[in-house]
């Protein structure tokens, strides 16, 4: 079983025999987990009613058997804290914590159910977070507004004096704030070692970028956000080769600060990049020109999605459309499935567009559903 922190992927845009898609709304906390495990007892027999309709019943329990030991392993659900999808294929089980509410359901397919995942991945999801101060680092595993310390191994180069030893030039540091006090920010050297001291600190900064990059943002590809003093982070940008460092940046020192701290001032930045990104998707929709949206044209919007043509896709939360498109683009429409707009979102994931899942009232469309087309 394999846990996904970044998406699109193509584990989930490829087509398959089957996927079971399982979406799990926590009703439990850390400490009372049975709530989880009941309801996610339940996903499964109705994943099994669901399947043996289209497979024989060895097929369903061969495929459901990958999942079946999670019932009663306590460690995992204890993990989950707002919600999460599993996805079973006939050859690996993928699985989100995510941390945004989802519908609880069932969906059995050729095509994964990746509507729960939009909301939680549409403008900021799951990102390191790396607390720089001029001597020393600590790095946190962050999903929106939530993070959680990780525990580096004893050879990581988390201190100056253990990542460069003997290659120190600037010997012992004398460093006071920018307030006056002891712990960050500006150096005062010893024999005039001022600048040996802030060479000291740009090879450390490299240290720290050549490992935070080779063993956490390589193997994650996900998002790197600094959190460090406005001149630490212009020094960390100038040497910096990891391609996954973010724009985003909380201009704060954490020498001082608790876990609960860091936490609360990097919630505060997330809420303006969210806000900030859904107002630049309204301010799309806004000046894009009735040539190039679409509405509720459902042949229309499943042509378009074939070709390539959508370059953003809104959906307010919970709409559907019965029915599914075709190989030709065509929309069908039947009473007896709902897949429509699953398969929407799919060709246009595929083609690299982009898919917004909004609230009613932050919908800029009044049809439920509107595409802007690319020039």
């Amino acid at each position: 079983m394999i846990e996904l922190f970044a998406f699109p992927t193509d584990e989930l845009l490829q087509e398959n025999e089957v996927v079971v898609s399982l979406a799990l709304n926590s009703e439990s906390n850390s400490y009372d987990i049975e709530a989880n495990q009941i309801q996610f007892q339940n996903l499964l027999k109705q994943a099994k009613e669901k399947l043996c309709e289209k497979f024989d019943k060895k097929y369903c329990d061969g495929l459901l058997e990958k999942v079946n030991g999670l019932k009663d392993n306590t460690h995992f659900w204890r993990k989950v804290t707002d919600s999460i999808v599993f996805y079973i294929t006939p050859d690996e089980v993928y699985y989100y914590l995510l941390s945004v509410p989802v519908h609880t359901r069932v969906v059995v397919s050729d095509k994964a159910y990746i509507l729960p995942l939009i909301a939680n991945f549409q403008y900021i999801s799951y990102y390191h977070l790396l607390c720089l101060n001029h001597d020393k680092f600590s790095l946190y595993s962050g999903r929106k507004d939530t993070i959680q310390k990780i525990d580096l191994p004893e050879d990581a180069p988390d201190t100056l004096v253990k990542a460069l030893g003997e290659e120190l030039t600037g010997g012992a540091l004398n460093v006071a704030d920018y307030a006056g006090g002891p712990g960050t920010g500006m150096f005062h050297g010893h024999n005039e070692k001022s600048n040996e001291v802030a060479i000291d600190q740009i090879n450390y900064f490299r240290e720290v970028d050549k490992y935070v990059n080779e063993y956490f943002s390589k193997p994650s590809e996900l998002p790197l956000v600094l959190f460090a003093l406005p001149a630490n982070i212009a020094d960390f940008k100038k040497i910096s080769k990891n391609a996954y460092l973010d724009e985003t940046r909380v201009e704060a020192s954490s020498a001082k600060l608790t876990d609960n701290d860091i936490q609360a001032k990097t919630k505060e930045v997330v809420d303006e990049i969210i806000n900030r990104r859904y107002e630049k998707v309204v301010k799309q929709f806004e000046e894009t020109t009735p040539e190039f949206k679409l509405g509720a044209q459902y042949n229309d919007l499943a042509m378009a999605s074939i070709q390539g043509k959508i370059d953003t896709l809104l959906l307010e939360d919970h709409y559907q459309v019965n029915g599914h498109i075709d190989g030709n683009g065509q929309h069908h429409e039947s009473p007896e499935n709902n897949i429509f707009i699953n398969q929407l979102v799919h060709n246009v994931l595929k083609t690299k567009g982009n898919v917004f899942v909004l609230e009613t009232e932050g919908m800029p469309s009044d049809t439920g559903i509107a595409a802007l087309l690319r020039f």
